[in-house]
């Protein structure tokens, strides 16, 4: 079976999440959990790449003594992103590019725009450290002399997620969305659930500082006394990764993998390679504290969509692009039996992943159908493995190219499913792109529903185009069988209210008049007149396209969200 893509505009930047809803409650799924509470149904998703104009993997250093934000390209040249603070510790950047600094001494936290335009995020604090962003763009904050770790929502509202801790000092999020917090006082790494539920993750630090994740998920922690930098592997099992240095602080790892430490006494930057080979990359900065890259803005985390299952050629299907220059490593999962509430759940999915001729299979995860070995060690490593044994699942790394995943039901089985592509190595320079999702267009609950999010640079939002086909639907040059005649759409905001419907995509629903020279400057129009489409400039935020059949008709859909800028 093919794959789906249909032809995209160059440079087109989009990111996929699914999450499922249950009772008007969404259930977060993976490493992404954002979620509209729109409606009680499961939806794919896409992240708009944001405008920020800083440079994608430039490396962010604080230097305490001097009261600076450093900036670093990748050939190692210095500049000053930030003057004038007075002890800044660490360093987080959001989704849209906004480099956020916590400042010790006035007990802080300031946000810059991508241009170094400054603003008081978060006063009144006691001792700000660490920082880290969530995948829903919440800030958390470890309260070193607070011994607590607070919560900020995007519009600066503050919650107490932690306390009772022994001077936090470090904080990172694993792929799954568990917080991991370094406790400097008790020489601990504690992990934390989204919810707040707590665990010891390690223990016998000397004085743990700054932590952070590489590309295959294992922890590595900077030891501030010892002089060490220890690593953790996925079964909680501590080995020395560097020694002999001195005032470890910050670490952060760059698009490659390759690690850099902050060594605040020798006022170095020293960068290992995944072997551990040691080289310097920046000397004579004061007392360099805490690190942090400028992050591929529009970065893809997971793909996922969610939809009744049938056989043949309306199985479910989901396109995605690997764009960029590196490998991506992913892991692919087919869900089907323990999905609840859904109706009749797919009982027993297979899965496949194709690229041209090549294909990969699964049908029980814990079982590489290629080897006949075990995979369950490396599957469970990525944190989210299926819950049910009859579910399938591949890792792959795959090199920049199209690929079409394919979930249907063992011996022809029918029911609800949900296919998701997870990026496992979100450094990497390369990204989840151009995303395409087909499928049955039921009626009820099994309308198709894809959210997504808009991240826009300094919170200027995107300019998207949101498209329902049917009619046009081909594949192999011919007629999709049983194609939806004449699809609708609706776009949504987080709180459920509709923006804004289309029918019919030369016309605009809410005005009456021809929307169609708009349409058609975005080079992508539909190329059925019963086709739907809509153009908005969206503000940074949570939405939700709903593709429906005019009349209750049903049949194959597909539904897409491309970014124009």
């Amino acid at each position: 079976m093919k794959g789906i893509m249909a032809k995209v505009p160059e440079q087109l930047a989009i990111d996929a999440t699914g999450h499922s809803l249950d009772k008007g409650q969404a259930i977060r799924l993976g490493m992404l959990r954002i979620c509209s509470v729109v409606c009680a149904f499961l939806y794919l998703g896409w992240w708009i790449a944001p405008t920020a104009s800083a440079t994608i993997g430039d490396l962010y250093v604080s230097d305490f003594s001097n009261g600076l934000v450093l900036k670093f390209d990748v050939a190692g040249t210095q500049s000053t992103f930030a003057s004038g603070l007075t002890g800044p510790f660490g360093l987080a950047f959001d989704r849209g590019g906004n480099l956020f600094v916590a400042d010790k001494n006035t007990n802080s936290v300031f946000k810059f725009t991508p241009t170094g335009t400054k603003s008081t995020f978060a006063s009144g604090l006691n001792v700000p450290t660490a920082l880290a962003f969530d995948a829903a763009g919440n800030l958390f904050v470890a309260n070193f002399s607070g011994n607590a770790i607070l919560k900020f929502a995007p519009d600066g509202s503050k919650i107490t997620f932690a306390s009772g801790l022994n001077n936090p000092s470090g904080l990172a999020f694993d792929v799954a969305g568990n917080l991991y917090a370094s406790d400097y006082g008790s020489g601990k790494i504690f992990k934390f659930t989204p919810a707040g539920s707590k665990t010891m993750f390690a223990s016998g630090l000397g004085h743990p500082e700054e932590i952070a994740f590489d590309l295959g998920g294992n922890l590595f922690v900077a030891d501030f006394t010892t002089g060490s930098i220890f690593e953790f592997g996925s079964g909680g099992a501590m080995t020395t990764f560097a020694s002999g240095l001195s005032g470890s602080w910050g670490i952060a790892f760059n698009s490659v993998g390759d690690l850099f430490e902050a060594d605040s006494t020798s006022g170095m930057v020293l960068r290992f390679t995944a072997q551990g080979t040691k080289t310097t990359f920046a000397s004579g900065i004061g007392v360099p504290t805490f690190l942090a890259f400028e992050p591929p803005t529009g970065m893809p985390l997971n793909v996922s969509t969610r939809m009744r299952v049938l056989t043949n050629d309306n199985v479910l299907i989901a396109g995605f692009i690997i764009t960029g220059t590196d490998p991506k490593k992913v892991i692919i999962r087919g869900i089907g039996p323990s999905l609840n509430g859904v109706g009749v759940a797919l009982s027993d999915p297979t899965l496949e992943l194709h690229q041209g001729t090549t294909v990969i299979t699964n049908d029980n995860w814990k079982i590489n159908d290629q080897t006949g070995q075990s995979q369950e060690a490396d599957i469970r490593a990525t944190t989210i493995p299926p819950t049910n044994d009859l579910e399938s699942a591949l890792i792959a790394t795959l090199v920049p190219g199209n690929y079409t995943a394919i979930l249907a039901g063992k011996n022809g089985g029918t029911g609800v499913g949900i296919v998701e592509v997870y990026d496992l190595a979100q450094g990497a320079n390369s990204k989840l792109a151009n995303i395409s999702s087909r499928g049955f267009v039921d009626t009820g609950d099994n309308v198709m529903i894809g959210g997504f999010i808009v991240g826009g640079g300094s919170g200027n939002g995107a300019r998207v185009i949101v498209r329902a086909i049917g009619p046009s639907l081909n594949a192999n040059g011919s007629p999709v069988p049983g194609r939806l005649a004449d699809p609708t759409l609706e776009l949504h905001n987080a709180n459920g209210s509709m923006i804004v419907t289309n029918d019919n995509w030369k016309i605009n629903d809410q005005t009456g008049q021809s929307q169609e020279a708009d349409i058609r400057a975005t080079t992508i129009p539909p190329t059925d007149d019963l086709e739907s489409a809509i153009v908005a400039t969206l503000p940074p935020d949570n939405y939700t396209a709903i593709v429906r059949g005019k009349n209750n008709t049903t049949g194959v859909g597909l539904v897409e969200v491309y970014s124009l800028q």
